[in-house]
């Protein structure tokens, strides 16, 4: 780098001068620096009106893409709507037919339940956790004669713990053979009362413990020894008989209990299992397991003893092994299941059946039609229809899409061609918004169809008034109730109008795809001409540059050579002088 000490010497402002030479220079890399701004601004500004063309493909592709059948076609979308949705509502395909139907639910289907025929676990004794009975620990009040007695329940104590306590206040506590649970008297003539507001163990209310006419006390509820908690193969998990390791079935899906399982582990797993198309409840009051279908209708629920005896012990089946544990014979206790109902209503009058409350098209013969049943009608409900007419809303939605899409394009090219903007002169541009112009204004008289124009179909073209004093308008409006009218009168020729094959739509989206095409289309030529341009600008200012940085570099050069001249001089005349 040169380090240039401005005038030492000759006392000239030398930095000045090589500045001002040098600005001079500059001065054809600044044009050409504002020369590429201009092209980097003209190629955003082709970015922007590709981007508004991209939106208006969008726009048009939602509505020509009717012809590609299916969730594609808008115009073939169906509504399905109830009279009554307490009682059934509806879903309807594109393939469904617009008419309306009577529809009245007799009867919902329900779902098949299985439960234990007899409790399948003994009854609670002295042994059996108080927690297993669902008994919380806290405090749980007594009188006797009036004298208040406080009974203190740990998380530990047992229904023995309970009984001492209470026979040391001359309470008596039984379990009978059904699992009641009663509290009564110790001495002939004491009158005992039981449960307080102050009580903090839920032990009155979880129980159902209730006054009987004697005097005495006695649970709503039965208590088991068996709980959710206890390990099935155990000896002392409660069951009335021991239960074996190994599988059994419950509908398509097939179980293992081994010597780790509990009733809670098997029957999250029997839950969590889709193949069992059914869902296990252990019921604490009864001592009963329920199966419970999730399919409707009046179907038993699959089930079948395997190597263990664990649906034998719940009361589902009767089974036999031999010594080796190998299952000889099983049947399956059909009376201990009761069936669901299937479901009944009439269609049209037509009387129909359904092991579902879904009764898809194959069941109610109505085409691409899904039908929900939700309660049986009554006699205040009346008369309760289905209609299927087409849904006007998704398809007014993507023509009010479209006409922004479009207005929003046509002003953009307004803008980005008027006179002195980036664009003006682009004659080419300006002609693709003339073809679009011409076919919103344009009759469509190839489709065949009753309509011919966009404005027959409510879609019109602004008109000048007190807002707008413009004698040629090009903003596209919509009036949904004109068009929704159009549709109902005949939603065939709205179609073929806008989507046919030589629809309006089909035809300005041709326009527009030659505008977007990769490499052939408009703005990719525009783009890469310009991006040419550009390129070859920031060379041609690379080089610019470097010239003057060159030039910038030899002035200073000459000048420093100058000034260390003039001072070797002055040094050696005072050196004369002296």
């Amino acid at each position: 780098m040169t380090i240039s000490f401005s005038g030492l010497a000759s006392g000239l402002d030398t930095s000045g001068w090589v500045e001002a030479f040098v600005g001079v220079k500059q001065e054809k890399v600044t044009a050409l620096q504002e020369e590429l701004k201009a092209l980097q601004e003209t190629k955003t500004t082709y970015n922007d009106v590709r981007s508004a063309f991209s939106t208006l493909r969008s726009a048009l592709e939602k509505l020509t893409d009717a012809k590609f059948g299916g969730s594609f076609d808008l115009f073939g979308k169906n509504s399905a709507t109830s009279s009554n949705e307490e009682v059934f509502t509806a879903t309807a395909g594109s393939d469904a037919l617009r008419q309306t139907y009577d529809i009245t639910v007799q009867q919902l289907a329900t779902y098949t339940k299985a439960a234990s025929k007899e409790a399948a676990s003994d009854v609670a004794d002295d042994s059996t956790l108080l927690s297993n009975l669902g008994i919380t620990e806290g405090t749980f009040t007594t009188y006797v004669n009036g004298q208040k007695h406080t009974v203190n329940i740990e998380d530990d104590d047992t229904l023995g713990d309970l009984k001492a306590q209470l026979a040391g206040f001359g309470i008596k506590t039984e379990v009978d053979e059904s699992g009641v649970l009663t509290f009564s008297a110790q001495n002939e003539g004491d009158e005992i009362n039981i449960g307080a507001t102050t009580d903090s163990s839920n032990m009155y209310s979880m129980l159902g413990i209730t006054r009987q006419e004697d005097g005495s006390y006695a649970s709503t509820n039965s208590v088991y020894k068996a709980s959710v908690a206890s390990v099935l193969t155990s000896a002392d998990s409660g069951f009335n008989e021991q239960i074996t390791a190994g599988t059994f079935t419950i509908g398509d899906a097939t179980f293992t209990i081994d010597e780790k399982t509990t009733l809670s582990s098997l029957i999250s797993e029997i839950n969590s299992n889709d193949d069992a198309q059914a869902y296990a409840y252990w019921d604490d009051a009864t001592g009963k397991l329920t199966i419970t279908s999730t399919k409707e209708g009046a179907s038993y629920i699959n089930i079948e003893a395997g190597t263990s005896n664990f649906t034998d012990v719940m009361g589902l089946t009767e089974s036999e092994w031999d010594a080796d544990g190998n299952l000889v014979s099983s049947k399956m206790y059909t009376d201990a299941q009761e069936l669901g109902q299937n479901a009944l209503f009439t269609i049209n009058g037509t009387s129909m059946t359904s092991t579902s409350n879904t009764i898809t098209s194959d069941i109610s013969r109505i085409q691409g039609v899904t039908l929900t049943l939700n309660r049986a009608n009554t006699e205040e409900d009346g008369k309760t229809t289905l209609s299927i007419t087409q849904d006007t809303e998704e398809l007014t939605t993507a023509v009010n899409d479209f006409i922004t899409a479009y207005n929003d394009l046509m002003a953009k090219i307004d803008e980005v061609t008027a006179s002195g903007a980036d664009l003006d002169g682009e004659t080419s541009l300006t002609s693709y918004a003339t073809t679009l112009r011409n076919y919103a204004n344009g009759a469509n008289t190839t489709n065949g169809g009753a309509f011919k124009l966009l404005s027959e179909i409510g879609i019109n073209i602004d008109s000048a008034d007190s807002n707008n004093l413009s004698t040629t308008t090009y903003t596209l409006t919509l009036d949904e109730d004109a068009f929704k009218k159009a549709l109902e009168e005949n939603p065939d020729s709205v179609k073929s109008i806008l989507a046919g094959d030589n629809g309006i739509l089909n035809m300005m989206e041709k326009t527009v795809e030659q505008t977007l095409s990769a490499t052939t289309g408009y703005f990719d030529i525009r783009t890469s001409t310009l991006d040419s341009e550009i390129s070859r600008m920031e060379e041609k200012i690379t080089k610019q540059q470097e010239k003057v940085d060159t030039y910038q570099t030899q002035l200073e050069n000459k000048f420093y050579k100058m000034e260390m001249a003039i001072a070797q001089m002055q040094q050696n005349y005072s050196s004369f002088l002296s």
